[in-house]
This record gives structure tokens, sequence and C-alpha cells, in this order.
């Protein structure tokens, strides 16, 4: 019994302890909550709202739990208990149900951690925090702190609630995007995911994660502001980058600033740009549910107008994704970001919907260029894995005079087999091997390499 509370009887004692049980374990972990993490979002996002489970109270929570809990810990139910609490302040009609759906996700995660099953009375008797009156002694334990709500904005497009669509790794070859009229195009863009949500009278960022952002420029703020103010809340969809003197693209204003130095020009001016895939809210419409083609064509003109707002601004640009709809204009993309030196490209097809986190149905996939470099072989990490030779292959470029510059590990695309012959190699010699990878990081890096295979000796 030690650590744990069985109720197994009515007698008033038993059911005592196990009321302050289940509210010192709600208490302690609403005090020792953290704000719910990227995977949570998603999850409450994709398959909660998206199911409007979060409207049915408890009955939803065991949807949930049915469907998408064989062996959830009790950690991943208490942050859907408090995301189900935080939820509840977004609208008066989804209080109640946010606030019994949070109760089960407690019994559950209870459960999970004593053993214990409370009774469903004594899980309803736990209101989340912030419904409780301010002078009751369990106001000391705050729930973390809320995204802000936008009147009018439904649920799933608040601020901080928002999912972005993620594309995975293309299963077919580039040419099959290409030659299929079902798919659109864009450059993958090499910058941080950025949504904007603007009204007339605030402007939020909102990063993948979907933590919210500092603003990028107070310029950008007006800019949205005023085009709100003219057509209504507005949110894109898009990415922030910064870009160098040779219009290169980079993830932070100081790596442009170091390409610019590199290039000669170390006083030049590093540009912050938003580029835009897409339009999520406009003109007072939802358009999760539309087609890709129409968020696209949505975002033309909010772009232009904020776009004409920035116009002779240096530091501050915005821009529109350029999208290739034909096989023509699909070949030009493609030729251009090869040419260019880019990492690929995204196809979406054109009629699906928006929904968020990775899409695994493959409406949105990318296609990457990888290089083959060779290499020599450094160093071979340790690793604490049974029957494994070693954990990574430290590698560096030769440069010409001889010696060699590391550029990064290489830790798969061998089998054990590859790894036994290459130590084996490594401790008799030099070795050179050759490795798949997608370009080059910011201090010359590789970027995700792969080993191929040996070379010599």
């Amino acid at each position: 019994m030690h650590g744990r509370l069985v109720v197994i009887s009515q007698d008033n004692h038993f059911l005592m302890h196990a009321t302050a049980s289940l509210t010192d374990f709600i208490t302690t972990h609403r005090v020792a909550a953290k704000q719910p993490n990227a995977d949570i979002r998603s999850r409450w996002s994709t398959r909660i709202l998206a199911r409007r489970l979060h409207l049915q109270g408890r009955a939803g929570a065991e949807i949930y739990l049915r469907d998408y809990g064989r062996g959830i810990s009790a950690a991943k139910v208490i942050s859907l208990a408090v995301m189900a609490e935080a939820h509840a302040c977004t609208s008066p009609e989804e209080v109640a149900g946010c606030v019994s759906m949070a109760a089960e996700f407690w019994a559950k995660a209870y459960t999970l951690t004593t053993g214990d099953v409370p009774t469903r009375q004594l899980v309803a008797d736990q209101p989340p925090a912030h419904v409780l009156p301010e002078d009751h002694p369990q106001r000391s334990s705050p729930m973390p702190t809320r995204a802000p709500v936008i009147d009018g904005l439904p649920s799933h497009l608040q601020p901080g609630s928002i999912t972005t669509m993620q594309a995975i790794d293309a299963i077919h070859d580039r040419d099959d995007y290409i030659d299929n009229d079902a798919f659109i195009g864009q450059p993958k863009v090499d910058g941080n995911r950025m949504v904007v949500l603007a009204t007339a009278q605030v402007v939020y960022y909102q990063s993948r994660s979907t933590a919210l952002m500092a603003s990028p420029d107070h310029l950008l703020d007006v800019a949205f502001a005023q085009v709100a103010a003219q057509r209504g809340t507005l949110i894109l969809d898009g990415e922030r980058v910064f870009i160098d003197v040779s219009t290169g693209e980079h993830r932070t204003g100081s790596q442009a600033a170091q390409a610019n130095a590199d290039l000669g020009f170390p006083t030049a001016l590093v540009i912050c740009q938003f580029a835009v895939f897409k339009a999520l809210y406009a003109d007072g419409l939802d358009l999760t549910h539309r087609s890709e083609r129409v968020r696209i064509e949505a975002a033309e003109s909010l772009v232009s107008a904020v776009c004409q707002l920035l116009t002779g601004a240096q530091r501050m640009q915005i821009t529109l994704v350029p999208t290739a709809y034909t096989t023509t204009q699909k070949r030009e993309l493609c030729a251009k970001q090869l040419a260019e030196g880019r990492e690929g490209e995204v196809w979406i097809r054109a009629s699906t919907g928006y929904l968020g986190g990775k899409r695994h149905d493959g409406a949105m996939v990318r296609t990457k260029f990888l290089c083959a470099t060779n290499v020599v072989v450094t160093g071979l990490t340790p690793t604490t894995v049974a029957g494994r030779a070693f954990g990574a292959i430290e590698v560096a470029e030769e440069l010409p005079d001889g010696s060699y510059r590391a550029v990064g590990a290489v830790g798969t695309g061998f089998s054990q087999v590859d790894a036994r012959d290459l130590a084996h190699r490594v401790a008799a010699g030099r070795v050179v091997i050759t490795v798949r990878h997608q370009g080059r990081t910011e201090n010359g890096q590789l970027w995700h390499a792969r080993f191929v295979r040996i070379v010599s000796p």
C-alpha cells in the first residue's frame, strides 16, 4: 500500500484519503506543468479540435484515449489536461466541455501514475485553477501563461494554437511531381517558420512550435495593422529569412552578416524578409478547409498591400513565395533551385485542405538536391550500443596544401558489416569514403550527411 491508495470500500475514511490524493496530484502537477510542447499542441489541433472532441467533455477524452492512447505516458496525459484547461478560456461555449475533458485526463494521469481509479464524482470536484474563485486556496497554483484570444477567429486559428502544415520527404522522383497536374510547386525556403496574425489593434507572430515570437520589425507591425484595418483580421503562413548581399538565405541575422563579411561587404545591411506561402484567414473566411490554390491566391493581394506600405524600407521586406503551376513552370523552378544551390522544392496537392503537422498522406512533400563528396575519415566516435563497432564517422576534407579541415560526423547509411570493415581499415591507415549530403551549413559543415561507400584504400 505504500505510495498508493486503492479505493476498495465505501468507507468514508478511504474516500477522504482518495480525494486528498487526487487533489494533491492535480495541484502538484499544475504547479510543475510546463507550457505544452509542439507535439502536444499538434495532437490537440489535429486530433481533438479537428474532431471537436473538446466539446464532448469527458466522453471526448475517453474517445481520444481509446483511439490514440495505447501506451500513452502519464506526462503526455497531464499535458493534455493542462491544454484542455487552457483552452477552456477561448470561448464561453467551450468551457464546460474543456473542463470536463481535463477532469477525465487528470483521472487517467492519476491512474497511470498511482494505479488507483478515482470515482467520477471525485474527479469532477477538481476544477481547473483559472475557473476557481479568487479567494480559493488553489488559486496559488496558476496555469501556464495562455496565448491571447482574437474575437471572431475559430479556436484552431487563435495565436499559439496554429499547427502549421509540414512536408515530409518525397517517396517519388522529382519528375513525378513535375508531370503531375494535381501538384503545384514552391521553392523550399531556408529560414524559420513564422505565422502572422494581424488585427487593426495588434499583430502576433507565432513559430512552428506554436510559441509566440517577438516582432521581427516594428515596420512590419505597422504595415500589417493598417492592412487589417482595411481588410479585417488576416493570417499569413510563411518563413522568416535573412538575406545577404548575394540574395543568399540564412536562418539568423548573424549568419547573414557573416556571409556579407565573407563576400567582402562587412558593413552591408542585412535584410529581414517574410516569405509568405499562403493565407489561412482572409476577408472574414477560414481558409484551412479550402484548397491550397485558394489559400495562395488569397495571400497575393494581402502581400501586395503590405509590400506597398513597406516601399522604401531597407531592412524589412515581405514577398510572396512563387508558385509553379504548369509543367514548364515547375521545370523552371527546379532548374533555378539547382543553379542557385538551394535545398530543393516543396510539392503540394492543389486541392488539399490545410491539416497541421506532417502530412503522411502524400499531399505535401519535399524533394532535395543531394551532393556526393569524398572525405577523409579522421576518427570513429565511441558507442555504448552492444554490437556496434562505433557511433559515428568523423570526417574532413583535404585542402590543396595537404592539411585537413573537419566537416562533421556521419552517423547513418552504413550497415554493421560496413562498420566492422571500416573500423578495420581505419585502424590500418588512411581511409576515404563517399558521403551524400544536402549541402553545407553556414560554417562549412556537411548537412545531413549519409555514408555511401568506401573509396580507398
